[in-house]
Parts: C-alpha cells; structure tokens; sequence
C-alpha cells in the first residue's frame, strides 16, 4: 500500500478542532461567569444593606439570589470541564501526530495507535458534552431568573395597560 502523507493530517485534525471549540466555548463561559459574579455581589450587597431595589427589580429576592448562586456555580463546572476537554483533545492531537510517526517510522502497531486516540478523543468529547449541559443548565437559572422580573411576569397586555394605569388614562 502507498505511504499517504496526508492520512496523518486528517487523523489530528478533529481533534484539534474541537480543541478550538472548547477553547472558544471557555472564552464565552468565562465572559458570563465574570457578570454573574457581578451581578450576585450586587444582589448580596442590596440585601445586606436592606435597600429594598432588589424587591422593585424581582417579585421573589431571594430566589433570584440562589438563581444567581446556582449560575455561579454551574457556570464554574463548565468551565473545569471545558479545561479538562481543551487538555484531553490537545492530547488526543499530539497523541495523532505522535502516533502517525510511530506508526510509519518504527512500525508501531496502528490498532495500539488507534486505540490511544480513540479512548482520548472519547473521554474529551465526553466531558466537552457535559460543559455544554452544564451551561444549558445555567441557560434555565437565567430564564428562571427573568420570569421573576415583575414585567416578564405579565403578558403582554398587562405590560402595555400598566403605563396608562399609572398616568390615570385608563379606557
């Protein structure tokens, strides 16, 4: 059989795209994590002082302070495990180019090779997919925390009757 050259190349390069994927999934968790550390220092800080903003803000304060906690730290799980996933596939890429070496100069067996790969490459998918259900569990703490907002509470006609409520110009 001929010697592809380019079967190395196609052998890394999954993984190290989705090394690029988690990398990037990292950077947007990182950006929501830092505004929800924000926003539950505030929380803590309106409640500590008993300003009562935080009741004009949510109909339930302190459940929109758990919410906050519970993004917190779901966010700080994600973010392990996407670290965890960005180390497993840059493994799981240096292990193919490594492997494809082995495989062509010293004659390596290329099931032993494959397996290496396979196994790595698994374990970072795994854990890449369980970042991506931490973060849709946030998602919900978010929409959660939204419906507590006195105007996402309401319907839409609710929303637009309450101005001329409060101006006295109810039909």
């Amino acid at each position: 059989m001929p010697y592809d050259p380019f079967s190395a190349l196609s052998f890394i390069t999954g993984p190290a795209i989705l090394t690029n994927a988690c990398a990037i999934l990292q950077n947007g968790a990182t950006t929501r994590y830092n505004l929800a550390v924000t926003q539950w220092r505030e929380f803590r800080a309106l409640i500590a002082s008993g300003d009562d903003r935080l009741s004009l803000l949510y109909i339930d304060p302190e459940r929109a302070l758990s919410l906050a906690e519970q993004r917190i730290h779901l966010q700080l799980r994600a973010l392990g495990l996407l670290s965890a996933g960005v180390a497993l596939f840059a493994v799981t890429t240096v292990g193919g180019l490594l492997g494809a070496f082995l495989v062509q100069a010293l004659s390596v067996p290329s099931g032993a090779v494959s397996l290496v790969m396979i196994v790595a490459g698994g374990a970072a998918l795994a854990v890449m997919l369980a970042a991506v259900g931490a973060l849709l569990r946030e998602g919900a703490c978010s929409r959660a925390m939204v419906r507590l907002h006195p105007l996402a509470s309401k319907s839409p006609m609710q929303r637009t009757a309450t101005p001329q409520a409060a101006l006295g110009d109810e039909p």
